[in-house]
């Protein structure tokens, strides 16, 4: 399976590409459409994690780091299944993070550490500046070619394309060296600034300098290790109170190391070893012992994670009151809302479901919940309701064409007026991107 990040570099290669045979500025190509192509071909790779919880905790990290940045754009995190150590800043602010890359973080700080260094990338608009440097070289490297082509002897002709490519070469090392160093610089402000320790960013690139799964992540950040020392002495205060990993990182790097070993090591912590016994029993199905195991944990931690665990045990437990009253406990958290829904139509209670996804859906328009939102009303015969939530899941991955179907669906089906207008006006807008 090719790896979705050299999926990515072919998909802004294509780009520039377009842009070179169309004798257009790449900064005037339509943004809705390079970012629709740029989601369906994060999504289509079908590595995108189905944690929501730890998708919800990258995107919070993410959007608290990207807050106390200079330069706020809109931002969107996403999990990726892969176990190599790597990460990528792609356009319209989409970044993405291996699962092998969080596991390899020892510290919250290291996570955050590259979240920022990604976060200055786009703030700093360099893959758009990157684009037009590999639009300049195409045209250097063409224009090498068809001297080539003309010069009467091969040897002449060779040293000429030989010369253009390694030129062209040495302009891209000396381009992204020049990137890396300012999204260095900026990253680390902005942990300094979030109150996560600089030397995070240090001490993960560090360790990365003779681990193989790292190959990647190297070549596309080169020279990190030993700038990012350096660049230590704008922070020599090592009084300052940073802060310590939270239970959340530590509980979500526990549940993705089990998604992939399918095992969870022993944990010294008392907090964390609860909280992995319980995990490690509930997706084994043994519910009255993962229960006792997260009433444990309840009696001496309070936080989000574990609130979010024990409303899960207990909706499968049947007992949907002591379930909602946990997960009505997180603070903010958008997890606890889809499991909160889940637990309802686990519970047979579909209709409570519905009600609290179309809430929420009123301001926080994402993939997941109209995902399940479609399956709900699917599991009730609201086949028009079903394709129409599906069709806005589909939108929202940048599947415009698919999304436009499944609407047509649903306007053949519905008997609603109000709804076969609604769905009128979505084909059109999206017709129109």
């Amino acid at each position: 399976m090719t790896n979705i990040f050299y999926k990515i570099i072919l998909f802004l290669l294509s780009i520039n590409l377009y842009a070179l045979d169309k004798n257009i500025n790449l900064l005037d190509l339509d943004e809705n459409k390079r970012n629709n192509e740029f989601l369906q071909l994060i999504w289509e790779s079908k590595l995108v994690n189905d944690d929501i919880e730890a998708q919800t905790y990258l995107t919070n990290l993410g959007l608290e780091l990207a807050n106390n940045s200079k330069k706020r754009n809109n931002f969107s995190f996403f999990l990726i299944n892969n176990n190599s150590v790597n990460a990528f800043a792609g356009p319209n602010g989409h970044i993405g993070i291996y699962t092998g890359l969080l596991l390899k973080s020892d510290t919250e700080s290291e996570l955050a550490a590259v979240l920022a260094h990604e976060i200055a990338h786009v703030n700093q608009n360099h893959i758009d500046r990157f684009d037009k440097k590999i639009k300049d070289q195409l045209y250097i490297l063409i224009g090498g070619m068809l001297l080539s082509s003309v010069a009467k002897k091969a040897n002449s002709e060779n040293a000429i394309s030989i010369s253009t490519i390694a030129g062209i070469k040495q302009q891209q090392i000396n381009f992204i060296r020049e990137h890396e160093i300012e999204a260095d610089r900026i990253g680390m402000n902005i942990l300094h600034k979030s109150r996560f320790d600089p030397a995070g960013m240090a001490s993960f690139f560090q360790k990365l300098t003779n681990d193989l799964d790292a190959k990647e992540f190297l070549s596309t950040h080169p020279l990190s290790v030993n700038r990012v020392a350096d660049s230590m002495i704008l922070f020599p205060n090592k009084n300052i109170n940073y802060k310590k990993s939270s239970f959340q990182y530590l509980t979500t790097k526990i549940r993705i190391y089990y998604e992939i070993h399918k095992k969870i090591e022993k944990q010294k912590n008392k907090k964390l070893n609860l909280y992995s016994k319980a995990y490690l029993a509930f997706k084994n199905n043994k519910y009255e012992q993962s229960k006792q195991y997260i009433d444990d944990l309840l009696k001496i931690d309070t936080s989000d994670s574990s609130y979010i665990l024990a409303g899960r045990i207990y909706s499968k437990l049947q007992n949907i009151k002591d379930s909602q009253q946990y997960f009505s406990k997180v603070k903010n958290n958008k997890s606890s809302v889809y499991y909160s829904a889940q637990a309802y139509l686990d519970n047979n209670k579909p209709f409570k479901a519905i009600s609290l996804l179309k809430s929420y859906l009123k301001t926080n328009n994402t993939y997941k919940f109209n995902k399940l939102l479609s399956s709900i009303y699917l599991t009730i015969g609201k086949i028009d309701r079903a394709h129409f939530y599906n069709a806005k899941s589909l939108a929202l991955q940048g599947r415009l064409n698919n999304a436009i179907i499944v609407y047509k669906k649903a306007k053949l089906t519905t008997n609603s007026k109000d709804l076969f207008d609604i769905i009128t006006f979505e084909i059109n807008r999206l017709q129109n991107q």
